[in-house]
């Protein structure tokens, strides 16, 4: 009986180490799948990126747009401020006339007619261009991702239909998907172009009519415009 037991545990350790050794196997067999899986680029998530970056663009627009005239006027002038030329008329009739005194007076009117001269809110701009600087660098860190995986699966299923693993109407729906994505994401590039070239005009007609400080804008939204041309230009629309 002795004997029997000893036999019988043997073999039980033999069998549970088996299983053991099966279960490892199957796990590292399993886990280069599963990391693939985690690697997967969602399209979907990739195309929200694109049209949220649209939006954003959307946003520069309505805020690089010139307000109807400069804000506010100076006191005894009649009129509302549009240029610094306007305002430097402004203050030499009001100096003319007598009015708050000299140099000084005409000094203080000029500062204050400077200050006046905001056609757009540049720290409004600073924001939304910040926003959109993000946004566009994850665009780019992911959309290469997703293009490679997309000529990937289209030379599968190009594979498959050769074999004859996929019908022809099976081959043309992974197309088409693959097309439709693609399309997608180009399309909002497109209109960021466009708005950011937009928003780039109005800031230059902000500059040439009075306001300044507006250099570093100009440059982002150009920045902008070149980096959404430049993501645009990676994608094969099929």
């Amino acid at each position: 009986m002795a004997q029997f037991s000893f036999l019988t545990s043997a073999l039980l350790m033999a069998t549970l180490g088996g299983c053991a050794l099966g279960t490892q196997e199957a796990t590292r067999l399993d886990a280069p799948m599963l990391h693939v899986q985690q690697q997967d680029v969602d399209a979907a998530e990739i195309a929200d990126q694109a049209a949220a970056l649209n939006r954003m663009a959307g946003d520069l627009v309505r805020r690089s747009t010139l307000k109807g005239a400069a804000t506010g006027a100076l006191v005894g002038c009649g009129l509302v401020v549009v240029s610094s030329s306007n305002g430097k008329n402004c203050v030499a009739a009001a100096a003319a006339g007598g009015l708050a005194g000299a140099a000084i007076g005409r000094a203080k009117g000029q500062r204050e007619v400077d200050a006046r001269v905001e056609l757009v809110s540049a720290n409004a701009l600073v924001r939304s261009i910040r926003g959109m600087n993000g946004q566009m660098e994850a665009l780019e860190l992911s959309l290469p991702e997703l293009l490679s995986e997309q000529d990937a699966e289209l030379a599968d299923l190009k594979m498959r239909q050769d074999t004859g693993a996929i019908t022809s109407g099976e081959y043309e729906a992974g197309v088409a998907a693959i097309r439709q994505s693609r399309a997608q994401i180009a399309e909002a590039l497109t209109s960021t172009i466009a708005r950011a070239e937009t928003a780039h005009g109005n800031l230059e007609e902000a500059s040439q009519r009075g306001q300044t400080g507006l250099d570093w804008h100009l440059g982002a939204t150009s920045s902008l415009a070149r980096e959404a041309t430049s993501a645009r230009s990676t994608i094969s629309l099929l």
